[in-house]
């Protein structure tokens, strides 16, 4: 399995209370609740070479942190199993799928310290962002010696933007309302770091969902001038031209501009366009280890951008939460042939765990990756994007879908049915509703259905331990997460 480098003479040193407070060290693998005015050492010194800073680079890629979104999609129940659920990691999971985290603050307290929540996601984004933009500050100071150097530099730069715009992002869309044309500007976002700031704790303001975004493009359109066409070392762990394609052509789908949303979806498959065949990999491997190994291969070609996980994916099942509507709607639509998407860990208490997920259930092998951005996604985007433009199913957007479609594991006469009926889908809602039965389908499981939900205004109620929580797709605000409780208490300016 492919590492992360470690840096060498860096002490570590988490965020402090203050999760916005400027870090000047890095945080390698979870970010730590240890204060950071109690760190002796500041060490932005240690960061002076071209290999300090692409080592640096490397640590701050980007995460699996949404992942945790998953239990408040509509593929997740929560079963109360007493003798069998951990108490504990259910008490610390339940704030997440009862919605408690869309409805007030939250601390740190209440959530798993292996970092499947919101303030662990806030914290690692913002970590990100902060040290980013500290590279790019000491790359101000640097004189290239020769033009081999100028090429490492513009690298490095467009680097550390594409990872600052990918976290931006990634909380604007976890932390604020879903973006909407008539609203965004003011729309309440984000706490927004223009720039690095050497002083050990500064407050940020929130700008508008506007702002956030319009900041996530100006750095990718300026990232994709500068990042290498195809990384020589761990392709799918740096951010390429690829990963900026297709990065660009999911922020403009959530921004409903279908034009911008499609040029880069063209632009990405144009250089590459195979999906992951998860039909072919369920039908010629029948260990599940050896199926979950070779699914998340990070060589395999759909794979564009992949991050690290640092939390236990397979406790779901000692949380009690259960992937059985995903498993029901698999079976309904013809997905699910042989039966085998999950695999019965227990046989009293009928435990359900995704078959891919299985890479991840020893101890030895929790810490693993998962795809960020991929050719599937790409292609649902530009789907999407096709079907909005035009109000109803198109020429391209059906060969997508029957692309997709191929490539998953329906039955023949299902995947044909489907196949057979996307001409006939002439109105936006039938089509688009299609494209969302295909896509929850082929990313159960993988972080993915909660921002769809968002988009779309989709309900979902969850039965939790004391009583029924809905959302129920009238009000975008029912979907933002609320800030932790610890950043808006030491930040002044929210």
């Amino acid at each position: 399995m492919l590492k992360r480098y470690k840096l060498k003479g860096l002490r570590t040193y988490g965020l402090s209370g203050a999760v916005l407070a400027i870090s000047t060290v890095l945080t390698l693998s979870n970010v730590s609740c240890s204060k950071f005015l109690e760190a002796p050492v500041d060490n932005r010194t240690l960061i002076v070479t071209l290999p300090d800073m692409e080592k640096t680079l490397n640590q701050l890629m980007p995460y699996s942190d949404h992942h945790f979104t998953d239990i408040m999609s509509d593929d997740y129940i929560f079963r109360d199993l007493a003798g069998h659920n951990v108490e504990d990691a259910v008490n610390q999971i339940l704030p997440i799928f009862e919605f408690d985290i869309c409805r007030q603050s939250l601390p740190a307290t209440r959530f798993l310290s292996s970092g499947f929540n919101p303030v662990s996601a806030f914290r690692r984004y913002y970590n990100c962002i902060i040290n980013s933009l500290l590279i790019i500050d000491k790359l101000k100071a640097y004189t290239a010696a020769s033009p081999e150097e100028e090429k490492r530099v513009k690298v490095i730069r467009g680097k550390a933007l594409a990872i600052r715009a990918y976290c931006n992002y990634m909380l604007v869309n976890l932390f604020a309302k879903q973006y909407n044309p008539a609203t965004a500007a003011s729309d309440k976002g984000i706490p927004f770091i223009e720039a690095y700031s050497g002083e050990p704790v500064v407050g940020y303001k929130q700008v508008p969902v506007q702002k956030v975004y319009d900041e996530v493009i100006k750095d990718l359109t300026e990232a994709l001038t500068l990042v290498e066409d195809q990384p020589l070392q761990n392709p799918q762990f740096n951010f390429s031209v690829d990963a900026v394609n297709a990065l660009l052509s999911r922020v403009y789908l959530n921004k409903k501009d279908w034009d911008n949303s499609i040029k880069y979806a063209n632009d990405l498959l144009r250089r590459r366009n195979t999906p992951l065949n998860v039909k072919n990999l369920r039908n010629t491997i029948v260990d599940y280890m050896q199926y979950s190994t070779a699914y998340f291969n990070p060589a395999n070609a759909s794979y564009i951008l992949m991050g690290n996980n640092t939390y236990q994916l397979l406790a779901y099942f000692w949380m009690g939460m259960y992937p059985y509507p995903a498993v029901q709607m698999l079976r309904d639509e013809g997905a699910d042939p042989q039966n085998n998407y999950v695999i019965i860990t227990s046989a009293l208490h009928n435990d359900y765990v995704p078959q891919k997920l299985m890479l991840f259930q020893s101890l030895a092998t929790r810490s693993g990756n998962l795809p960020l951005l991929t050719v599937d996604e790409v292609l649902f985007n530009r789907a999407e994007a096709e079907i909005e433009k035009a109000k109803g199913m198109t020429p391209q957007a059906q060969a997508d879908l029957t692309l997709l479609i191929n490539n998953q594991t329906f039955r023949n006469d299902s995947a044909a049915a489907r196949i057979a009926a996307l001409p006939k889908l002439t109105t936006r809602d039938a089509a688009i509703q299609m494209l969302l039965r295909i896509k929850r389908i082929r990313f159960s499981s993988e972080g993915m259905r909660w921002f769809d939900m968002r988009r779309h205004n989709i309900p979902v109620t969850h039965q939790g331990r004391s009583g029924t929580y809905k959302i129920d797709g009238t009000k975008p605000e029912d979907y933002v997460i609320q800030l932790p409780t610890e950043e808006i208490t030491r930040n002044p300016d929210l």
